[in-house]
């Protein structure tokens, strides 16, 4: 036999017995499996067992514009009124539209220069320290002013407001304290005793009885007069015999009688005068 003839066919037979062997050794060969499909199933497997049997999917939503956070300037314009926020210029939102309409301008949300300017106006009217933001002493001047439908300080009557909103207040802090006759003290009143105390501690002296007290008041009509002023009553000869601090709406803040305690009640007669210091 030519030996090429030989090579050829011992070649065959070496391919042959390799082919089977390689056959063999696969039969008992466990199939392998790749990464991908493992950690897929782990993810599956945390899935289930988290859900009950549902997928859950943890992928965070994309970010949009509406969500993004409110700039400091943002917050500060949006933080509630009765907070009394520091605002300052550049700073937006409701709150700075409340201030603005407190000072009587055009409403647009931005605490820019015109509201800056008339900030300070405002503050240089009422003596407060002239900064162009809302500190608390302007906060307090600026809800006020807002409230009584008033601007500047130096306007006429507003002092005179301020005065007997002061009033008031005083008058109310003695609640419940009982009647003494000729009593002028915290331990007891009579009637002038307790307008010439309350007056007083708002920050005008006013005489002892309540004949020489309608002596040094201003007569008004009743009409015009405002709470805090006074009212006094009189008799069929038209001598005062009792005065109170009226509370608007037919009542008054009044030491009325032995045996009550300082309150507010209503005004019994129509035989009243009322005075303004």
């Amino acid at each position: 036999m030519p030996v090429t003839a030989r090579r050829t066919s011992l070649s065959r037979a070496v391919s042959h017995t390799e082919s089977a062997a390689n056959r063999t050794t696969a039969k008992h060969r466990k199939p392998s499996r790749s990464a991908a499909p493992r950690a897929a199933a782990a993810v599956l497997s945390v899935g289930l067992a988290v859900s009950g049997g549902a997928l859950v999917s943890i992928a965070a939503a994309p970010t949009t514009a509406s969500a993004k956070a409110l700039t400091p300037a943002q917050v500060r314009g949006h933080q509630p009124i009765k907070s009394r926020p520091l605002l300052r210029k550049g700073d937006s939102g409701p709150t700075v539209k409340f201030v603005q309409r407190a000072l009587r301008l055009g409403p647009d949300g931005y605490y820019g220069n015109t509201t800056v300017v008339a900030l300070r106006k405002f503050q240089l009217s009422w003596g407060i320290k002239v900064s162009g933001t809302t500190d608390h002493a302007t906060w307090g001047r600026l809800t006020w002013a807002a409230k009584h439908k008033v601007l500047y300080g130096n306007k006429g009557g507003v002092k005179a407001q301020l005065f007997r909103d002061k009033v008031l207040r005083e008058a109310a802090k003695l609640k419940g304290t009982p009647y003494r006759y000729g009593g002028t003290s915290k331990r007891g009143f009579d009637c002038s005793g307790y307008t010439g105390y309350v007056y007083k501690a708002a920050g005008k002296k006013m005489p002892r009885t309540s004949r020489q007290q309608y002596a040094a008041t201003k007569h008004i009509s009743r009409s015009a007069a405002k709470p805090g002023d006074l009212v006094f009553f009189k008799n069929g000869g038209g001598s005062v015999y009792h005065v109170g601090v009226y509370a608007g709406g037919n009542l008054l803040w009044h030491a009325s009688k032995p045996g009550t305690r300082i309150g507010k009640g209503k005004i019994w007669t129509k035989s009243v005068a009322f005075g303004r210091v």
